[in-house]
């Protein structure tokens, strides 16, 4: 080791940027002399552990860092004290957290340290993360598997609870190559984050408490044992848990909306103490936190000394129900448990009617909105935590009406537009390991552009992605396909996606082409606001040449109800056919969001309050806490939702509920069509929404 050995940011050699992934950084050295205390300043892409000579010394949950304010300090001594070699080995394992988490343009991970270590003489020797640095990602761990393939099952978290001989094990026999470089350039910076951490005291939520009894083993993975107490288990006031090596004390609490933060437990133990923190969407048949067949479950595990101490977890994806298990045969008690929701910082939405059913849609509409937010962009959905082009755009929509905030937005599109492909297509997801080709999508960040300057007037960022937008529908007018009248969808890897619906091949075609004609028209608008006639002159024509090739009035309601919301209402109600809407009610509040928006363009505000009455009514009359994923109302819970319990694209009643009742449509394209007839439930409602035109 030198004196001199200063910090950079480092990867492996292999440049791994897949989800859950785990990696393991090494430094080696030999001292002079035994060292006796030293401290590291650590920023990791990622939630770290740290052993100093085998020693674990620090678990910290870090969701993202950068170099220097964002560091974080670890104290060395006590994997030194008492040390009796001069050798010193210090050990890093990272957890990648996965893509949407890490602001780059991919989903880059890695480490930089500062620090050094005193030895007995008093010699300093230098702990910088620029040179003699190895990594090994260790075969315990599944590497490189696919998001969904992660997301399968019960999901164990590595940062917790990876066996300690597991990770020696890696140590001694892992393959380990050296750690690369990365250029300054590279290196990551902090950003101005609006986040907020605002605390949840979970008493008011706790279900029952009781002991929970040994189930039949052994268990290959933690999460089934854990899985296994929640069917042995009695509910009972209990001080003291029965004798025996497997009996503990639990806690299981069921919170009114799904969060994502931090959990707090402070627990009091007389002797050595394993404790599991259990996170779920929903009780399964057993009153048990469980996951969705997504496996959207976390465990984590600690083992706690003797006395009072307080742990702190962390919680990346969405959770309502949470169980805590106490594993000691001694006296042992939760003195304390509290959730730190962490979420974008936002304005408070307004709504209310004095009308408890929906007073109570709105809050789950707004508690839904805020746990999709992550720290930089309109980040849904949590199940994945992914950047979407269509899921950023609504939840952008329900921000810039309810709030009118616009940060998150902004940061959004500017995103998307630095990672475009060279042929010109937005890609469906970043910043991401993996490369999403969804056509549509790119389409619809055109619209999202012209969404966003229309609510904010931000020009400044219309002249920044000005570039961008010329390139994607440079691409976009290529893949028209003149002869047969449809944009061309039909590539090796690419996924026209539209909606979670059962689609024949000549729907989903209507709708991607619907989808352009609408991007067309965003951009026609889009030009004449930067100035440039000509373009604008260009794409107006091209539209009206396209809208006057339709000979036969739309009739699938995806593609009717993306004209609808997308074109002046003069130019697309007579290409949609009467009865396109008619009792069409989709599987996702994504898609009921815009049907809802079309009703109103065709002048129908019963029919979209019919439909968000039934739609998101049935969703709360079947139990939901926050708005899920999808829903189909003639189908069991179970069988409807069979993805996330929590997705802010289904937060529609956020804007819906005001604008009904208020007889307002903020996403009217003209003003004139703002106001309407509002509907009447009996009273007055109190309602505070952004338009482009004023606030109400």
């Amino acid at each position: 080791m030198t004196g001199h050995d200063e910090g950079a940011w480092i990867w492996d050699a292999f440049h791994r940027e897949t989800p859950n992934q785990l990696m393991l950084f090494r430094r080696e050295a030999e001292l002079a002399a035994p060292a006796i205390d030293g401290a590291l300043e650590i920023a990791a892409r990622g939630s770290f552990r740290v052993w100093a000579n085998g020693t674990m010394v620090a678990h910290h949950d870090l969701h993202s860092a950068a170099p220097g304010v964002e560091s974080l300090r670890v104290d060395l001594a006590p994997g030194l004290a008492g040390a009796t070699t001069s050798r010193l080995e210090v050990v890093v394992g990272v957890y990648l957290l996965g893509i949407g988490t890490h602001h780059q343009p991919r989903a880059l991970g890695g480490l930089f340290v500062t620090g050094s270590v005193h030895d007995v003489s008093g010699a300093v020797y230098r702990l910088g993360s620029s040179t003699g640095w190895t990594t090994c990602a260790p075969s315990f761990w599944r590497q490189n598997t696919p998001q969904m393939v992660w997301s399968a099952g019960f999901t164990e978290w590595w940062d917790h609870t990876a066996p300690v001989a597991d990770v020696a094990d890696a140590v001694v026999h892992g393959s380990w190559t050296a750690a690369v470089v990365y250029p300054d350039g590279t290196r990551p910076t902090p950003y101005r984050r609006e986040v907020s951490e605002t605390t949840v005291d979970l008493a008011p939520f706790r279900m029952e408490h009781g002991v929970v009894h040994a189930a039949a083993g052994p268990f290959d993975s933690r999460a089934a044992e854990c899985v296994a107490a929640g069917a042995g288990r009695t509910a009972a006031s209990v001080d003291v848990a029965p004798a025996g090596d497997k009996d503990g004390r639990y806690h299981v609490f069921s919170l009114a909306h799904q969060v994502v933060g931090f959990v707090e437990v402070e627990v009091g133990t007389d002797e050595p103490c394993v404790v599991d923190v259990i996170a779920g969407e929903a009780l399964d048949e057993h009153g048990w936190p469980t996951a969705t067949r997504q496996g959207i479950q976390a465990i984590d595990t600690i083992t706690i000394p003797p006395g009072t101490t307080t742990h702190r977890f962390w919680h990346r994806r969405t959770f309502r129900a949470l169980a805590i298990i106490m594993w000691t045969a001694a006296t042992a008690s939760l003195r304390r448990a509290t959730v730190y929701t962490v979420t974008a910082q936002r304005p408070r939405a307004e709504f209310h009617c004095g009308a408890e059913r929906y007073d109570r849609m709105f809050e789950i509409s707004v508690a839904t909105a805020a746990v999709g937010r992550q720290d930089l962009y309109e980040d849904c959905p949590l199940r994945e935590a992914g950047h979407y082009v269509a899921d950023a755009r609504i939840q952008a929509l329900f921000d810039l009406v309810s709030t009118g905030a616009s940060s998150l937005a902004r940061r959004s599109i500017l995103q998307f537009a630095s990672v475009q492909d060279p042929d010109g297509m937005i890609p469906a997801l970043s910043p991401s390991g993996t490369h999403h080709r969804l056509p549509d999508f790119s389409l619809q960040w055109v619209s999202y552009v012209d969404d966003y300057v229309r609510f904010t007037g931000d020009n400044d960022l219309l002249r920044q992605v000005t570039p961008a937008l010329v390139r994607a529908m440079k691409w976009a007018d290529a893949r028209w396909d003149t002869e047969a009248r449809h944009f061309a969808v039909n590539e090796p890897g690419w996924w026209p996606f539209i909606d979670w619906y059962d689609f024949d091949a000549d729907a989903l075609q209507a709708a991607v082409d619907a989808q352009y004609l609408v991007a067309l028209h965003a951009t026609t608008v889009l030009a004449e606001r930067a100035g440039d006639s000509c373009r604008a002159a260009r794409y107006r024509d091209r539209l009206t040449a396209l809208l006057a090739g339709l000979h036969e009035p739309i009739a699938s309601p995806h593609a009717a109800a993306i004209l609808l919301c997308g074109l002046p209402a003069e130019l697309a109600r007579p290409r949609v056919a009467l009865d396109a809407l008619r009792g069409f009610v989709a599987d996702t509040g994504y898609w009921n969001f815009w049907v809802c928006l079309a009703h109103l363009a065709l002048d129908e505000p019963s029919a979209a309050w019919e439909l968000l009455r039934d739609y998101w009514g049935g969703m709360l009359d079947a139990g939901a806490g926050t708005w899920w994923e999808r829903y189909a109302r003639d189908r069991e819970v179970t069988s409807s939702t069979d993805a996330s319990l929590c997705h802010p694209w289904s937060a529609g009643p956020i804007v819906l509920l005001p604008m009904l009742l208020s007889g307002t449509n903020p996403f009217a394209r003209e003003k004139s069509r703002m106001r309407f007839e509002p509907i009447d439930i009996g009273g007055s409602a109190t309602v505070r929404m952004h338009t482009p035109y004023a606030w109400i």
